[in-house]
């Protein structure tokens, strides 16, 4: 059988009327590069190597059914640091028993979670 692995690729839909508050988001909380920006498309590049497309359209799922797909996690050497911003930007704070790591749904739906680069997680993979 082939192994397979996660690629560097994603894309998440988004309503047009959130693309600014989404563009504010990536680039100022996150501090994430844009290499490419269109009225119906931006590119985000997280760090070296991970790639998200935000495609606006007027109508994209709402936070509901955003939250009920997949989730991503952000990796930073300053956890606190970055979960402070988050906040101040005024994103959707999820609870989740997980309570060591904050979970929230970022500008046009988006869940992710905030963790420490180099943390051990293994207590989420068994």
């Amino acid at each position: 059988m082939a192994t397979v692995s996660l690629g560097n690729h994603s894309k998440i839909v988004s309503n047009r009327i959130d693309q600014t508050r989404i563009r504010a988001f990536y680039a100022d909380v996150l501090g994430c590069e844009f290499t490419k920006k269109t009225p119906d498309a931006d590119y985000v590049r997280f760090g070296e190597d991970f790639f998200l497309a935000i495609l606006y359209q007027d109508r994209a799922p709402d936070a509901e059914a955003a939250r009920a797909s997949i989730w991503l996690e952000l990796r930073t050497d300053e956890p606190d640091a970055l979960t402070e911003r988050i906040l101040e930007f005024g994103v959707h704070r999820i609870d989740v028993p997980d309570a060591d790591h904050l979970y929230f749904q970022a500008p046009g739906g988006q869940v992710f979670r905030v963790v420490a680069r180099g943390e051990d997680l293994s207590r989420f993979e068994s």
